[in-house]
C-alpha cells in the first residue's frame, strides 16, 4: 500500500493509506448494491483470489469504486483511482462543456478517465507492450466515444516524458496534448 495525501474536499489534508492496482470498476450509484460488489469484479474476470473486495462512495462522480485489496487493512484507505478521480473532477467543475481525456501512465500499463465537465464519461484500463499498442487503444477509444483527434485535449499523467516514444507517436495522431506534472499516481 501506498501512502497518500488527499486535500481534494477540504482545506484539511489527511494522510491516506491506498492500495494501488488496475482490479477496479467504477460503478454509478444509482445502480450500485453492496452486496453485488463481488459480482461486479466476477463479471470483468478481475477479482483475484483470496482477495478482499472494497468499494469507495466517490460523492463528486455518483459512483462506487469497487476493487480487491490483496490483505486486510485497519485504516481507512482508499484505491488511487478514487482520490484520481476526484481531483480530476475538481480540476474540471469550471470546464462544463469540455472534454477531456486523462491519461494516467504506469509500467505496461495506463488508465484512461474521459470528462465532460465534472462528468465521468469512460474509465478503463489498457496494458501495453509497444508504442502501438498504447496508441490503438487510444484511437480506439476515442473511436467509440466519437471524439475528435484535432481537438479534445489528451493530457498525460503519471510515468511519462514529454521525450518519450508514445508520446512522440500520439502527437502524430492527436492534436491538443499536455504534461500534466503536478500530480503522479504512480504503482
Amino acid at each position: 500500500m501506498l501512502p497518500t495525501v488527499d486535500n481534494l474536499n477540504n482545506n484539511e489534508t489527511t494522510i491516506r493509506h491506498s492500495t494501488d492496482g488496475f482490479s477496479y470498476v467504477f460503478v454509478p450509484a444509482a445502480l450500485y448494491q453492496e452486496k453485488a460488489n463481488e459480482k461486479y469484479l466476477d463479471f470483468l474476470g478481475i477479482k483475484g483470489e483470496n482477495s478482499l473486495v472494497r468499494a469507495d462512495f466517490i460523492e463528486s462522480a455518483e459512483a462506487y469504486n469497487v476493487y480487491c485489496v490483496s490483505q486486510p487493512v485497519d485504516k481507512e484507505f482508499r484505491h488511487p483511482a478514487s482520490v484520481l478521480l476526484e481531483y480530476l473532477i475538481k480540476e474540471n467543475l469550471e470546464r462544463p462543456d469540455d472534454i477531456r481525456i486523462y491519461l494516467n501512465v504506469k509500467d505496461q500499463h495506463y488508465e484512461m478517465f474521459v470528462l465532460k465537465g465534472a462528468k465521468l464519461l469512460f474509465n478503463n484500463t489498457f496494458r501495453f507492450k509497444t508504442k502501438e499498442d498504447f496508441l490503438y487503444f487510444l484511437l480506439f477509444a476515442m473511436e467509440q466515444l466519437q471524439l475528435d483527434a484535432e481537438t479534445v485535449q489528451v493530457i498525460f499523467m503519471g510515468m511519462i516524458t514529454e521525450d518519450s516514444k508514445i508520446a512522440e507517436l500520439v502527437t502524430r495522431y492527436v492534436r491538443n496534448i499536455r504534461f500534466k506534472n503536478d500530480i503522479k499516481c504512480e504503482s
